[in-house]
């Protein structure tokens, strides 16, 4: 069902690169998938992925997708609070990865208590789960039955940023500097990985019915804009201006932060081997990477994105704006 292969890293385990073998399913066909490489832990490979493959959805489903470190938990909650009917006291009393299971956990992190498809399948509905999968990789039943997906997608200067910072805090990069890391990043060494990729396939879906396509930068510059959208894409009735500025407040960064909830640095710091300074949210900022990147790193990053959105006749700020 996969073709893998090796791959040389800084990172604390084995990694591998996959893609689904050609002519796997009908549905591997769609776009460019058939050579569409996805590098993981080599874990994730021996922990059984057909059962991703094979997972059942529902009528009712509701997807988040990221590449890591794009605004995930943020969607998160706005999506389980707007499907909840504004729970505000469950949201302020449970963790979002309880509430929005993230799907392939278990596979990645072997040694996690909970099997995390098991648990997404018997979540009672309507259930909103979460991936960092890229397309090729998710359930086959999201493309042949067309289920609601939310992807969000945020600048690769900031991600690289960010990234960098999580991986570092939680052990698994190993590397001895940030420059390191941007290659590794550019060069498809770390989990989930290839970034570009893993947007574009959704970006040229974004005007399927099924498809929610919506930037971190657009989140952080207009979030009220961007919930009304959301609603009408999850056919949800619109919220009144009280409840409206409830939720907003609800998802003000330094609110999420605050909470042990959604800020899962205290949850991490006992389950991973993290750094003392470790943060699972840092700052939340567009183009706080001007304050980390060099100049060489990011002309680095702009040549490398360049040239492959050359392919789609794209550029960078067609994307996500000018940042």
């Amino acid at each position: 069902m996969f073709v893998s292969e090796e791959v040389k890293t800084l990172c604390n385990c084995p990694m591998i690169r996959l893609r689904k073998a050609i002519g796997d399913n009908g549905l591997v066909q769609q776009q460019d998938w058939q050579k569409r490489w996805v590098s993981m832990p080599k874990v994730y490979l021996d922990s059984s992925p057909e059962r991703i493959d094979k997972f059942s959805t529902r009528d009712d489903d509701v997807f988040v997708v990221t590449f890591p470190k794009c605004g995930t938990t943020w969607m998160q909650e706005l999506a389980w609070l707007l499907l909840n009917q504004l729970d505000f006291e469950r949201a302020k009393s449970s963790y979002a990865m309880e509430r929005s299971i993230y799907l392939e956990y278990s596979l990645v992190l072997p040694t996690l208590t909970m099997d995390t498809i098991k648990a997404c399948d018997e979540q009672a509905s309507p259930r909103l789960i979460k991936s960092h999968l890229p397309a090729p990789l998710l359930p086959s039943e999201i493309w042949q039955h067309k289920r609601k997906t939310i992807y969000v997608a945020r600048n690769p200067k900031d991600v690289v940023v960010s990234y960098y910072h999580f991986l570092r805090g939680i052990g698994v990069w190993t590397g001895l500097d940030f420059d390191s890391f941007v290659d590794d990043f550019m060069f498809n060494k770390i989990s989930y990985a290839s970034y570009w990729a893993h947007i574009i396939d959704f970006w040229r879906m974004r005007n399927e019915a099924n498809i929610f396509f919506v930037t971190y930068e657009q989140m952080k510059c207009d979030l009220k804009s961007v919930i009304e959208r959301l609603q009408n894409f999850l056919e949800l009735k619109s919220l009144n201006d009280e409840s409206m500025e409830k939720l907003l407040n609800h998802l003000s960064f330094q609110n999420m932060k605050d909470s042990k909830y959604t800020n899962l640095t205290g949850l991490l710091k006992t389950t991973e081997k993290t750094r003392d300074d470790f943060e699972f949210m840092r700052r939340g900022v567009v183009g706080s990477y001007k304050d980390e990147l060099t100049e060489a790193q990011r002309q680095k990053l702009d040549d490398w994105t360049a040239e492959f959105l050359q392919e789609y006749d794209l550029k960078e700020s067609d994307i996500f704006g000018l940042i």
